[in-house]
């Protein structure tokens, strides 16, 4: 994990709403770990331990506190996987609107099948997968031509009059 141990504890001991989910305080002596927002006594700093995830606690023998409920953190509750599953989804979509992947092997690469890849993306951003497709594929054409000789060659080679070229 990035950052050094006294950095988070301060964090820690702040209880710094920021810091919410990104991290996570293993207590060696009741062996809890806790959200960094916690507002059970404060630990002492040698006997804390500080993991990038729940499960990363939970696998060093840790159980989750019972007042600040670290499983249900943000970006780490159930609730949330749906909409970080779109979020995924339509990031991949952008960066790789130009390789020609089909719906399939995308929801594949997420680790999802395509059915519950459409019904999760059409519920977070109002349109499917395909439509987010074309819009992005019509944002990059339109780019390239505008931004690009991509234009000017089109119609050097179609024998049109090529203005400012």
């Amino acid at each position: 994990m990035k950052g050094s141990d006294d950095a988070f504890y301060e964090a820690f001991k702040s209880k710094d709403t920021r810091f919410d989910g990104r991290f996570f305080v293993g207590i060696s002596s009741t062996k809890i770990y806790c959200r960094p927002v916690c507002r059970a006594k404060q630990e002492k700093r040698e006997n804390c331990t500080f993991f990038s995830s729940a499960a990363q606690a939970e696998a060093a023998g840790f159980r989750p506190c019972l007042l600040c409920r670290p499983e249900l953190a943000p970006g780490n509750s159930v609730a949330d996987a749906r909409s970080m599953l779109a979020r995924k989804a339509a990031d991949f979509l952008e960066e790789n609107c130009g390789s020609g992947q089909n719906l399939p092997g995308i929801a594949g690469q997420l680790g999802c099948t395509d059915r519950h890849l459409r019904r999760v993306f059409m519920e977070e951003y109002h349109v499917s997968p395909v439509q987010y497709l074309q819009t992005c594929r019509l944002l990059l054409a339109k780019n390239l031509l505008t931004d690009t000789c991509l234009c000017w060659m089109w119609q050097w080679h179609q024998g049109l009059e090529v203005c400012g070229g």
